[in-house]
Parts: C-alpha cells; sequence; structure tokens
C-alpha cells in the first residue's frame, strides 16, 4: 500500500490417504482462479498505467485512487473548507472545492484503490504476497465469498487510513489492505492440527475456524502475529526498508488486518451454510 505523490499519477515511476495428502499439497501450489483473475485485472491496469497518454493515466488514477480528503469533502464540504482555511463563498474555496468534487464515484474510491498501484514493483511485491496468502483463503471461502471477503478487507484498511488521516490529500493506491486481510484469514485456520489448505479446506472436512481465544493459546499463530505487527510497523516508520522511496499507508494495512482477523470466522461460517 503506497501513499502516492501527485507525479507518480503520470505513470512514471490433507486427506483420508497418503496420496490425497500429496495431492492436495499439490494443488496448494495451483493459484485458484479467482487469485488469477484478480492479479489479471491488477496487470492490466499497471500495463495501461505504462503504455496511456500521460494525461489520461493521471486523470484515470485521479478518479479511482483513495484520497481521504475528497471523501471528506463528498460528506462534510463546509467542514473541509474551513478546515483548509478557505471560506465557502471565495473564489479559491469555489476553486478547491471543482478539484475536490468527484461526484458519486468518490464512494467507490475506498475499493477501486486496491487494483492500482505504483509501478511494477509494487505490483510484483503484492502479486507474490497474494499469491502466497489468498490462494488458500480462497481455496477455503471459494469465490464469491472470496470476492466479498477481499473486497471487504480493502474497504476496511481505506477507511482506517482515513479515520487517522481525513484531510491527507495524497493518493493511496495498492492491494496490501486487502492482502493483509487475507494473511490475517491464515491465522484463524492455517496453525491448528490437521489444517488443510489446499482445495479440500472447501469440502467441509477442514478444520474448523480457530476462535480469537483459541489464538491466544497457539504459539505458532501468536508468533506470527508478534512478527506481522513489527513488520508492518517497522515498514511504516522506516519504508526504505522495504526498498520502498514513498511513505506507506501501514494504516490501511493494520485496518485489512484486523477486520481480516475479526472477522473470518463469519465468513467462514457462512461459506459453510450456503
Amino acid at each position: 500500500m503506497l501513499r502516492t505523490p501527485p507525479s507518480v499519477l503520470t505513470g512514471d515511476w490433507v486427506g483420508h490417504s497418503q496420496g490425497r495428502d500429496v495431492a492436495d499439497r499439490e494443488k496448494v501450489l495451483n493459484l485458484p482462479g479467482v487469485i488469477s483473475a484478480l492479479l489479471g485485472v491488477m496487470a492490466a491496469v499497471q500495463l495501461f498505467a505504462v503504455l496511456a497518454p500521460s494525461s489520461l493515466v493521471h486523470g484515470f488514477y485521479g478518479a479511482f485512487a483513495f484520497i481521504p480528503l475528497r471523501l471528506s469533502f463528498a460528506l462534510a464540504p463546509e467542514r473541509v473548507l474551513a478546515a483548509l482555511g478557505a471560506l465557502p463563498l471565495d473564489q479559491g474555496a469555489e476553486e478547491i472545492a471543482v478539484q475536490l468534487s468527484d461526484g458519486p464515484l468518490v464512494f467507490l474510491t475506498p475499493l477501486t484503490y486496491a487494483f492500482l498501484h505504483g509501478g511494477w514493483t509494487h505490483l510484483a511485491i503484492n502479486a507474490l504476497t497474494f499469491a502466497a496468502f489468498g490462494a488458500p483463503v480462497a481455496h477455503r471461502l471459494g469465490v464469491r465469498r472470496f470476492l466479498w471477503f477481499f473486497g471487504a478487507c480493502a474497504v476496511a484498511g481505506a477507511l482506517t487510513h482515513f479515520a487517522l488521516h481525513p484531510l491527507d490529500a495524497t493518493p493511496v493506491v495498492g492491494a496490501s489492505a486487502a492482502i493483509s486481510g487475507t494473511m490475517a484469514a491464515i491465522v484463524r485456520f492455517a496453525f491448528t492440527p490437521g489444517a488443510r489448505l489446499g482445495r479440500g479446506a472447501m469440502d467441509g472436512r477442514g478444520t474448523r475456524t480457530a476462535s480469537l481465544s483459541q489464538l491466544g493459546e497457539n504459539r505458532q499463530a501468536m508468533l506470527f502475529l508478534i512478527v506481522w505487527f513489527g513488520a508492518n510497523l517497522l515498514f511504516g516508520v522506516f519504508p526504505e526498508a522495504m526498498g520502498s522511496t514513498e511513505p506507506i499507508a501501514w494504516e490501511a494495512h493494520l485496518g485489512g488486518f484486523l477486520f481480516g482477523l475479526l472477522t473470518f470466522g463469519a465468513f467462514d461460517h457462512w461459506g459453510r451454510r450456503v
């Protein structure tokens, strides 16, 4: 998840037998179609950012990236203008209002920003992480529920960032918040004995989702959580440690992760009932 300056917007920048166990482990290595499809959309958007005219790319990213200030203006325009030191009737205020007005599209940006990235390196890092952590979750939930989960984690990440930076005009792009949600989901079922991560996780014979209290008794799960929070804090304070020259919206990562951790049981239970 990157907070990109305006210059980036130009485009510059297990089974009942041993044999079945082996088969399940092999299937884990194959990406579910929904993961491949989502990655394909992200790659197509990035290709567009590279090949399309810079003015078109700038307008596209400006419309679909998540910009907290624009959402704040859509919700409470007068309060935003007052916070920016502009009077509602001033000409300067009118110009600011025109720049911030993006119609109803602004309410879609807490989701659409997840499909935009700040470059091929940013996309490649997210793609590798998504393939590793998203695949087991997709195998367990199925296509429809996984899409809902992915989208909800993305929105939760954006809103967390928004709550902490409501007047930030820096565009936020990247699928890291949604991917963080899938990483949290892994914690809820992958560290229990007999956990199934492949397609067998969808057949109802896999392990049940661990409760939050059970996680506290699982050393592996707790270690994963400690490492994740520590790394996210490190990358948030020192983005260069991740090889990034731009600020990292670590708050969005945190929001997506916490949402995934707290709600995955509901998504998993819903998936078993439907």
